[in-house]
């Protein structure tokens, strides 16, 4: 297996434009990975006083096509690391089960990113174990490429992570998303807006 750090780039595509007093941003998400991989996106919600946490992933296709997504709750003995690096290893497990040799993975937190291709990160006693798990998961694929991405290109995974603090069982989707991460997928793919007074 060969890992590659993409860093930042691509980047969702924004274009801003201004009419009177408003501004209007306008965010396509989807960027296309390399040739036949797939993209893995995962996100995770810290735990507080009144919801449990929750980790989440969703899995498209080269062309965008949904494929699989899950909803974890977590208890609230979760750090917001560690439940990100439980949707990071809940993610890589179906991509193995998909039969996927190459893939790229974006998530919003690049620490839980470096953490995961980083053999000669340090880690502390309460992520040793799921960061082991990630990293021999990796071994199962030909390629991967890692692709640390801002909020406005992860919003399917973060919904998904959302659902699962809602949630007292693990759900599972393949072939169709529950409608509001469709919602999010087809904006990723066609743009959406957001309106800013100034």
């Amino acid at each position: 297996m060969r890992t590659v750090l993409l860093g930042f780039e691509p980047r969702p595509r924004q274009h801003l434009y201004i009419h009177s007093s408003i501004q209007v941003l306008h965010t396509v998400a989807w960027t296309t990975p390399i040739e036949d991989a797939w993209k893995l996106n995962f996100a995770a919600c810290a735990p507080n006083e009144l919801r449990h946490g929750g980790a989440g992933y969703v899995l498209r296709e080269h062309h965008g096509i949904f494929k699989a997504a899950r909803a974890e709750p977590l208890s609230t003995d979760f750090s917001l690391l560690e439940a990100k690096l439980v949707a990071l290893e809940l993610g890589l497990h179906e991509a193995i089960v998909q039969g996927i040799d190459y893939l790229e993975v974006e998530g919003h937190s690049a620490h839980a990113i470096e953490l995961a291709f980083n053999e000669n990160a340090p880690l502390t006693p309460s992520i040793e174990f799921i960061v082991n798990k990630c990293r021999k998961l990796l071994q199962a694929f030909r390629l991967v490429k890692f692709h640390p991405v801002a909020e406005c290109a992860n919003r399917a995974a973060i919904k998904v992570a959302e659902m699962a603090t809602n949630e007292a069982e693990t759900q599972y989707w393949t072939m169709e998303p529950p409608a509001e991460v469709a919602t999010i997928l087809v904006e990723d793919m066609i743009g959406y807006w957001e309106v800013a007074y100034y």
